[in-house]
């Protein structure tokens, strides 16, 4: 009889066991799926930003005939050192990601 329920129990362990690791792994799937989602998000959400840092850049010269003042001067100033810095940051992530 004791053999019985202590069967018992460890099927019944078992069988959660079973259904946990599957619920778990469903759960790593859709995590997955979002975050390569967030990814390519990110991707466009960046290649936007630098289209427009390269729109504004070419509107600026175009707009004052190639003759910048001072105000547009320092704003593509701006434009060029983020652009740096944001270039810097992918090389920096890159590095990291093929390091890994």
């Amino acid at each position: 009889m004791t053999e019985v329920v202590c069967a018992a129990i460890s099927a019944a362990a078992l069988i959660i066991t079973a259904a946990i690791g599957r619920s778990s792994k469903l759960r790593e799937a859709k995590d997955e799926a979002r975050a390569r989602l967030r990814e390519r998000e990110n991707r466009l959400s960046m290649d936007m930003m630098a289209a427009n840092c390269e729109l504004c850049d070419v509107i600026a010269l175009a707009v004052t005939g190639g003759h910048t003042n001072g105000n547009v001067e320092a704003a593509q100033k701006k434009v060029r050192t983020a652009k740096e810095a944001y270039e810097q940051f992918l090389r920096d992530t890159a590095a990291h990601a093929v390091s890994k």
